[in-house]
C-alpha cells in the first residue's frame, strides 16, 4: 500500500497500476494475507489497489459511465454478497464484499478507466509478458525442486498458505504463484494471447526500453527472434502445468482469435461456431466412452480424474437442490467425504450462492464475448483486432473453469480484462460523440499492405 501511495505521488495512477499493482498481483500469491482483527484481511494485491482506487474515484468519477456491463456487474455483486449474508451472516458477508470490491470491481475499474488509450494497451500487455518472462526460470526451479521460489522464500511468513503442489506422471505440475496448476495454465494462456497480439502489432520487432530492452539485447545471440523466444517460453510454461482443461480451452480460444486475422471474418466465424458445436458433441461422446470401464472393469488414472468430476456433481446435486436459490455460503458448503475438491467453478458457485449466481456470471461473459466479436468484426481488413484476442481469452477460461474452481489470480484477471475490453470498445464512440478534430486522430487508419522496393 505504501509503495502504491509513493508511486501515485511520483508518477500518477498509470505508473502505480503498471509498476506496483500488476507486479504484486502476479508475483505474490493471493493466499498471502494479513489477519487484521475486526477488519477484512487484505492480500498484497488488495492492499496495493486501495489507494489507486481512491485516487481513481476522486479524479475520474465524473468521467465514469453506467452501461450494460456495469449493470450486470452491479447485479452480480449485490446477488453474491446478499446470498452470502443470508447463509453466513453479516461479518462473513462484509469480508466477501471487501474481496469483491477490491479483487473484482476494482480491477474492472482499472481496466475500464486506467487502460484508456493504445499506449496503455501496449504498456499493460508488455508488463504482463515481462513478469511471465521472469517466471520462466522460477517454473524450471519448481519443476526440479517441487516448490516455487516465491513460496520457498516468503512461505515461512505465511505458514497457512499452501503452494498447490500436485504430481502427475511422477513429475511436479508447476503452479507458480497461482495456487493450482490449472489456474497457472489459465493465466499463462491469457498472457500468451496478449503476447501474440503484441507480436501482430509489431511491438517486439522494435527496440525495447528498460529491463525488456536488456532482455532483448541478451537474447540476440540466440537463433530465433525475440518474439519467438517469448512464445516458446510461455508454451513450455503451459506444458509444465500438465493441465488438459486449459490446453483444450487454449486451442479453442486460439481458433476464435485467429478468426479476426482472416480476410472474410464473418465466414470463418460461422465455420468456427459450426466446428465448436460439432467438436463439443463429439467430445462429449468421446469423453463418455473414455471414462467407461473396459471389459475387465479397469479404468486409467487419467480417466479417473475426469470420472471424478462427473460423480462429484451427482453427489453434490442433493445439496444444491436443498438450497437452490440462496446456496450454502462461500465457505460453508457441506462436504462429501473423499470429494472435498469441487472441480467445477460454475457448480461450486451455485452451491455457494444459488443457481442465479452462475447464471448471471455466464450472461456477463456471453455478453462480453459477443460484444468483443462484434467490435472486432468492425476493424479494418489486415488489422489484428484486439476484440478477438479478448473473446479468445474469455472462451478459453470459460472452458477451463469447467474443470477447476475459480480462484487465485484468475478471477481478478478476468474482471480486469472485462474492464479493459469495455474501455477499448467505448473509445471510438467517445471520439465520435466529441465531434472534434481529435476524433479524426482516433479513427481507424488504413492497414499496412506491403513494402515497396
Amino acid at each position: 500500500m505504501l509503495l502504491s501511495v509513493r508511486q501515485l505521488y511520483k508518477g500518477g495512477i498509470e505508473q502505480a497500476f503498471l509498476k506496483v499493482w500488476i507486479p504484486f498481483f502476479l508475483v505474490m500469491p493471493t493466499n498471502f494475507f494479513v489477519n487484521i482483527p475486526g477488519l477484512p484481511d487484505p492480500n498484497f494485491a488488495q492492499a496495493a489497489i486501495i489507494p489507486i482506487l481512491f485516487i481513481l474515484l476522486r479524479d475520474r468519477l465524473p468521467e465514469m459511465r453506467f452501461g450494460r456491463m456495469e449493470t450486470l456487474l452491479l447485479c452480480y455483486f449485490v446477488l453474491r454478497v446478499s446470498m452470502d449474508f443470508v447463509s453466513r451472516g453479516y461479518s462473513d458477508a462484509q469480508n466477501y464484499g471487501f474481496y469483491m470490491a477490491t479483487s473484482l470491481i476494482g480491477p474492472y475499474l482499472l481496466g475500464r478507466y486506467v487502460i484508456d488509450r493504445r499506449e496503455m494497451d501496449i504498456a499493460t500487455a508488455k508488463m504482463f509478458v515481462f513478469i511471465f518472462i521472469i517466471f520462466f526460470p522460477m517454473f524450471l526451479y519448481e519443476l526440479k525442486f517441487w516448490v516455487s521460489p516465491v513460496f520457498a522464500v516468503f512461505g515461512q511468513f505465511f505458514p497457512y498458505a499452501g503452494s498447490g503442489l500436485s504430481l502427475r506422471w511422477g513429475v511436479a505440475r508447476t503452479a507458480g504463484t497461482f495456487s493450482h496448476p490449472i489456474l497457472a495454465c489459465i493465466m499463462i494462456i491469457a498472457v500468451y494471447r496478449l503476447h501474440r497480439w503484441l507480436s501482430w502489432q509489431g511491438v517486439w520487432d522494435r527496440p525495447q526500453d528498460g529491463w525488456l530492452g536488456r532482455l532483448q539485447k541478451w537474447s540476440k545471440p540466440l537463433p530465433l527472434a525475440f518474439k519467438h523466444q517469448i512464445s516458446i517460453m510461455l508454451i513450455l510454461m503451459a506444458i509444465m502445468t500438465i493441465s488438459r482443461g486449459p490446453w483444450i480451452g487454449g486451442l479453442v480460444g486460439a481458433a476464435l482469435t485467429m478468426v479476426g486475422n482472416f480476410k472474410n471474418r464473418k465466414l470463418w466465424l460461422v465455420l468456427f461456431v459450426v466446428g465448436l458445436i460439432t467438436g463439443g458433441v463429439a467430445g462429449k461422446i468421446a469423453l463418455e466412452a473414455y471414462i467407461s470401464p473396459d471389459i475387465t472393469g479397469a479404468i486409467s488414472g487419467e480417466a479417473q480424474t475426469m470420472l471424478y468430476r462427473k460423480v462429484m456433481i451427482e453427489k453434490y446435486m442433493v445439496f444444491l437442490l436443498d438450497r437452490l436459490w440462496v446456496g450454502w455460503g462461500l465457505t460453508t458448503v457441506p462436504e462429501v467425504p473423499g470429494m472435498e475438491s469441487l472441480d467445477n467453478a460454475f457448480f461450486l458457485m451455485a452451491l455457494q450462492h444459488g443457481v442465479l449466481a452462475p447464471t448471471l456470471f455466464v450472461i456477463i461473459f456471453l455478453y462480453a464475448i459477443i460484444s468483443q466479436i462484434k467490435f472486432g468484426l468492425k476493424a479494418p481488413q489486415g488489422e489484428a483486432p484486439i476484440g478477438f484476442t479478448f473473446a479468445g481469452i474469455y472462451l478459453m477460461a470459460f472452458i477451463a473453469f469447467a474443470t477447476v474452481y475459480m480462484g487465485a489470480q484468475t478471477e481478478p484477471m478476468l474482471f480486469l480484462l472485462l474492464g479493459w475490453g469495455e474501455s477499448i470498445k467505448n473509445r471510438l464512440n467517445v471520439s465520435h460523440e466529441a465531434g472534434s478534430d481529435d476524433a479524426d486522430d482516433h479513427s481507424p487508419r488504413p492497414p499496412f499492405r506491403r513494402v515497396m522496393y
